[in-house]
């Protein structure tokens, strides 16, 4: 890799590396380092061969790095650098993306406060309403996909009948089976609420992050900085908010803090209202992430994405963990549509 990647940086005129790079937290698809050159200190990100190599995902990130240049003037945005004009960068069949460094930690739940959650909030706010239009780049309506659970289902439960006599793999790798199974009542029908609300959720939506998580912004004395958009695109403010909320009220155990979302909401108000808002569709709809990242994660697991073994079983652990994620934001939209004063 440091060949790889002294010949980018030698290649962009930014010096050859004076040190080993550095790996750093990047994701969970690409990988990234810290580098530093004759020139500076930069993050490279290294993006996965898999994903690039579907036309739609180098469309896709060059669009949402064009999206993050966009809200550089109102936002503490991290963009991708900018070379010849473009924002992805391809060395020997290998394509990169190169930011400046900036120092900071990312901050989780339950170190996350109020002021963290008003920050948050006051930033989404301004996004939402910035009415932002980036060239070449327009709303798609949204059609949710009735993804196939018994096709998957019955693929699930013949690799799991088929490992156990034999002992081809271990019993730990085989768990993430089971919960999906006892889950596919609960994956169905949250699966169809998204589908019976897309239309609505359609009829407005703005250009944002779209996966403002804690891990995506940097905390440096206080302020934020905003990283990685590579999810950014048209959404439904209020189903993006739903998450947010879920993200930043979190207590670390399962539930949210009233304080925290008191917090959010009421900053995020200062810039958009709330009023004649149809929750329903909206909390029904915000199952819709999940589900499709757990979707794609089935198939990971099952092989059929990749034969990489590390692929398949970080697949298995992805599809164990969202749907205990989806559980528990079950729980979470009682309580949220209780402090926003919806029937439940």
């Amino acid at each position: 890799m440091y060949n790889k990647i002294n010949q980018l940086m030698i290649k962009l005129n930014l010096g050859e590396i004076t040190d080993n790079p550095q790996s750093i937290t990047g994701g969970l698809m690409h990988q990234m380092y810290r580098v530093e050159t004759e020139t500076g200190i930069y993050a490279v990100k290294v993006l996965n061969e898999e994903v690039m190599s579907r036309p739609v995902a180098y469309r896709n990130m060059v669009n949402s790095e064009k999206i993050a240049a966009g809200f550089r003037e109102i936002l503490p945005v991290v963009a991708a650098m900018e070379f010849e004009g473009a924002q992805i960068q391809e060395v020997s069949g290998t394509y990169y993306m190169l930011f400046p460094w900036v120092e900071g930690t990312s901050v989780f739940p339950p170190d996350i406060d109020e002021i963290h959650c008003e920050m948050i909030g006051e930033i989404l706010g301004k996004m939402h309403t910035a009415n932002l239009s980036v060239e070449g780049i327009e709303p798609e309506q949204v059609e949710a996909e009735m993804y196939d659970w018994d096709s998957f289902a019955k693929a699930v439960e013949e690799k799991r009948i088929s490992m156990l006599p034999c002992r081809k793999e271990p019993m730990e790798n085989l768990c993430w089976t089971a919960e999906f199974g006892k889950a596919l009542a609960d994956i169905k029908k949250w699966n169809k609420a998204v589908c019976e609300a897309t239309d609505d959720l359609n009829q407005f939506r703005v250009l944002s992050h779209r996966d403002l998580d804690p891990k995506n912004v940097l905390w440096n004395e206080g302020e934020p900085l905003l990283i990685d958009w590579e999810a950014a695109g048209f959404v439904n403010p209020y189903q993006e908010l739903l998450e947010i909320i879920n993200y930043w009220a979190d207590d670390g155990a399962g539930g949210l803090y009233k304080a925290h979302f008191d917090a959010l909401i009421h900053a995020y108000q200062k810039h958009m209202q709330l009023v004649d808002v149809n929750w329903d569709a909206v909390f029904d709809g915000s199952y819709a992430g999940m589900l499709g990242w757990l979707e794609y994660n089935v198939k990971r697991a099952l092989g059929r994405l990749s034969e990489v073994e590390k692929d398949r079983k970080e697949g298995a652990n992805q599809v164990a963990s969202t749907v205990r994620a989806l559980y528990d934001y079950q729980e979470k939209v009682k309580v949220m549509k209780t402090w926003l004063n919806i029937p439940r």
